[in-house]
């Protein structure tokens, strides 16, 4: 398996959680900031991101995370990321999340390697939040 190419250190604000329950299901609302490291970029997530959960009758939940991040590039230009992550799981599929991120960015060195619909990200639980985990896979295929 290969390393991570982006981490990001999500800290949950829990008294900004929102939940609402109704026949079809119920929606979470889980508000967040954080940090992020990696080789391509280091930055902060700004303000607004919010992690929306929903429950379908039968159990099964889509997460639907978006934020943006602000920071440096890995030639550090000021930039930002928009960060959509999508992902499937069951309640008691929480140990390990995986999920689908889309990105979007105004930095011309990272605009060709982001854009590409090659990404997965894992979730892994801390006591602040999550940490997301985000590997290219086509880096993974190479390496099997």
């Amino acid at each position: 398996m290969t390393d991570p190419i982006m981490l990001i250190h999500v800290r949950l604000e829990r008294e900004q959680i929102s939940r609402m329950k109704s026949a079809c299901g119920e929606v979470t609302m889980l508000p967040f900031s954080g940090t992020v490291e990696s080789e391509l970029f280091t930055g902060t997530i700004l303000p607004g991101g919010v992690d929306v959960q929903v429950t379908d009758p039968a159990g099964c939940r889509h997460l639907c995370a978006r934020y943006m991040l602000e920071g440096v590039d890995r030639e550090g230009n000021s930039c930002r990321i928009y960060v959509d992550n999508n992902g499937w799981f069951r309640p008691e599929e929480t140990d390990i999340i995986t999920a689908c991120p889309r990105f979007m960015t105004d930095s011309p060195v990272l605009a060709d390697i982001l854009s590409r619909p090659v990404y997965r990200s894992e979730v892994h639980g801390t006591e602040a939040g999550v940490d997301i985990h985000i590997f290219d896979t086509t880096a993974e295929k190479d390496a099997e």
